[in-house]
């Protein structure tokens, strides 16, 4: 499966895929009755807790004998669906509040300041199409209230009690624009928090692209190095087909002509470039001179020191050190600092070691060191043919790569 196909890619490791189609919407957001916390079982029994909390300190206003206790009570109840149905909330206060104001003809202290807790609630809370709800509920409470005033239905309609409703309503007014600013604060959060969430998928994704790309790079590469070593094990069979004396051994020749030629077909249906890019040369430590010289034009230093004599290598093994010396470059120059870079290839001990030391950067002179993409697609260059890649940070960056020379030569003489 190619990544590059986003939507056919697995969710991150760890992470569920998403549900809603990738808008970030959480559940209970149709409909006017739930709220946008709808389902959050942690949102209910917190706001369990505070209704309870809110019951007890009325039974104890009761036993100090505050009157009309018990409404208040009621009423405090209600606040458990405070934020998993504002709406639900916001009815059932007013509706006892008004029950009490009919009754009784009073306000209903503290149940009343429930009240400002339901028209805030509904604009924070409810359903897009239900916000205004709560200002709906609020100004029916201010309206009953001052029609008993107006009616004098157990209320002394003096300058003092106009006062009172008059701040009841701006109170009402203004737990509703609280609760909208609380929306938009809570919808910005959760925008962001998603805008996170996408980025971080996205990223996830483009590095197993990247990740498979290598692979499918160092694929096509395999491709030209077993097709060329192959066809010299065919040629090679085919010349001493010819020159054997014996027909026993220009018929064992023969025999190994046809298999490798099999096998190139094989190999040409397996892994055979995905496209004509992939068909171009492929490069070897023969063509160093050149890659030097092309990151110089831009004005890159850079200090070449070869060791020992250098000893014939395999097409592969030449590809994985011209690959490695080449990441290496372009890691340097992208991530390090002022100063010339030192190449180093030594052909010594019996092994062959390259080596590319450049400055640190002083902005990441103290950050820890990971093994992204490109030192991971170094490594298994290396360990493809028996060899080791380490790497370290001290006042310089450096990376090295070490391949036994028996493995080389033993893949060269194929």
């Amino acid at each position: 499966m190619r990544c590059g196909d986003f939507a056919t890619c697995p969710p991150p490791a760890g992470r569920a895929a998403s549900t809603d189609g990738g808008r970030g919407v959480r559940r209970g957001t149709k409909g006017y009755g739930g709220g946008m916390h709808r389902g959050d079982g942690t949102t209910w029994r917190r706001d369990a807790s505070i209704a309870a909390v809110a019951i007890v300190v009325c039974l104890a206003m009761g036993l100090l004998g505050q009157p009309d206790w018990a409404w208040s009570a009621l009423m405090s109840a209600t606040l458990v669906w405070r934020r998993s149905h504002p709406v639900l909330f916001a009815a059932t206060a007013t509706s006892i509040s008004a029950a009490h104001l009919i009754v009784d003809a009073s306000l209903l202290l503290p149940g009343d300041l429930i009240l400002l807790v339901g028209v805030f609630s509904v604009a924070a809370n409810a359903t897009e199409r239900a916000r205004h709800l709560g200002l709906v509920f609020g100004l029916l409470y201010i309206v009953g209230l001052g029609a008993a005033v107006l009616l004098d239905i157990g209320f002394d309609a003096s300058a003092g009690t106009g006062l009172v409703v008059g701040l009841i309503g701006i109170s009402m007014l203004t737990a509703w624009a609280f609760g909208l600013l609380d929306r938009r604060k809570s919808e910005a959060l959760r925008a962001a928090r998603h805008r996170t969430e996408m980025s971080e998928r996205d990223a996830e994704v483009r590095t197993r692209l990247a990740a498979y790309e290598e692979r499918e790079r160092i694929s096509d590469e395999m491709h030209d190095v077993l097709a060329h070593t192959l066809t010299s094990i065919i040629v090679q069979a085919e010349s001493g087909r010819a020159a054997a004396p014996d027909p026993g051994a220009a018929s064992v020749f023969a025999t190994i002509s046809t298999s490798g030629r099999s096998a190139l077909r094989e190999v040409r249906g397996l892994l055979s470039p995905a496209d004509d890019h992939a068909l171009q040369p492929t490069p070897s430590l023969d063509d160093l001179h050149d890659l030097i010289a092309g990151f110089t034009r831009v004005g890159t230093r850079i200090a070449v020191a070869v060791r020992g004599e250098p000893r014939p290598l395999s097409p592969g093994m030449s590809l994985a050190a011209y690959r490695v010396i080449q990441e290496s470059l372009t890691n340097a120059i992208r991530h390090g600092g002022d100063g010339p870079i030192a190449l180093t290839l030594s052909w010594d001990h019996g092994a062959l070691a390259v080596s590319v030391r450049n400055p640190v950067a002083p902005s990441s002179a103290h950050r820890a060191v990971q093994e992204h993409r490109g030192l991971a697609g170094m490594r298994r260059r290396c360990e493809l043919y028996g060899g080791e890649l380490t790497y370290a940070r001290d006042d310089a960056f450096t990376v090295r790569a070490v391949w036994p020379l028996d493995v080389i030569v033993a893949g060269a003489a194929v």
